[in-house]
């Protein structure tokens, strides 16, 4: 289930002049908005959590969505390095010195605890660790020649249940780059309507992570708007292996140009072009709809964006 915020491998080098960023504090100085556990509770953020900085405002929102364990009253604690920690039975998020523009982001979600009473079954929520942003610039897709996005990451453990007590189909952890994009044009038809573009790093089923096009569904919260998310092998060289450093490095316009034709030809988005939409959210992190003990650090975080020629 998605939540929104308000072929070759595509190895991508960012040209001359694409200098727009698109995601602001990647240092977290401001550290997090800490969200509800659900997206039907309200307030839906619940205060700053995991700051540097005093005086920075938060540009970030921590998501724990579908979590049995609130990270609101879990103690925070400082390392003689610098590094920020809160911690508690389901999960835990460190952000190391210089955050994601330094080095790095921990997230940690233990997926036994968020199950005491057995496997997820079909319909059930499961929990969610993102790092979330609003993406405030106002361009639609046609401003833009290129919108090169990267990021590294290192998958530091992933622990699941024994053979055969996991279902394929229900049970895994996986972790996928995800941006929302809005028809905001006044003009258009298919104005308000939106679809979920992902590019996926890792996914517990498969050395590769796979593509998926569907509407977003599983639980009664979902979104039901169009998830395409792009196949791992035009994005990844070789398998995402454990303990391995791993970077993703793309361009992500002509891909969002596909998401907008497939989900065209599944129904969805029919009454909008890439003229009408522009980028609106950015999230990150794991979702564990199964009993998985996993870890993942992330660093070198950045999307720009590349003014297209007059």
């Amino acid at each position: 289930m998605r939540h929104v915020l308000l072929l070759l491998p595509l190895v991508f080098t960012v040209a001359a002049g694409a200098d727009t960023p698109l995601l602001g504090d990647l240092p977290l100085r401001g550290g997090f908005q800490l969200s509800a556990v659900s997206t039907a509770e309200r307030p839906l953020e619940l205060g700053t959590v995991l700051a540097g900085a005093p005086d920075a405002q938060p540009r970030w929102r921590l998501a724990q969505w579908g979590t049995r364990w609130n990270l609101l009253p879990a103690p925070e604690t400082v390392s003689a390095d610098g590094a920020r920690t809160r911690r508690n039975e389901g999960k835990r998020v460190t952000v190391l010195p210089g955050g994601l523009s330094g080095e790095g982001v921990v997230l940690v979600v233990n997926g036994p605890a968020e199950y005491p009473d057995g496997p997820r079954k079909h319909g059930e929520p499961w929990p969610h660790l993102l790092v979330e942003q609003k993406i405030t610039r106002e361009e639609r897709l046609t401003a833009w020649s290129a919108l090169p996005f990267r990021v590294s990451f290192r998958v530091e453990r992933c622990d699941g249940p024994p053979p055969g007590q996991a279902d394929p189909g229900l049970h895994t952890a996986h972790i996928t780059a995800f941006w929302t994009a809005h028809n905001v044009n006044p003009d258009s038809g298919g104005r308000g309507d939106m679809l979920w573009f992902g590019v996926p790093l890792f996914d517990a089923r498969h050395p590769v992570p796979p593509g998926h096009q569907a509407e977003d569904g599983g639980q009664p919260l979902a979104s039901h708007k169009f998830i395409y998310t792009v196949e791992g092998s035009r994005v990844h060289e070789g398998p995402v292996r454990i303990g391995e450093w791993r970077t993703v490095s793309c361009d992500i316009l002509p891909l969002l140009r596909e998401a907008l034709e497939a989900a065209a030809a599944k129904g969805f988005m029919k009454d909008s072009r890439p003229g009408d939409l522009r980028l609106t959210s950015f999230n990150l992190g794991w979702e564990v709809p199964g009993s998985y003990d996993c870890e993942i650090t992330l660093k070198g975080l950045g999307l720009d964006a590349a003014p297209a020629a007059p």
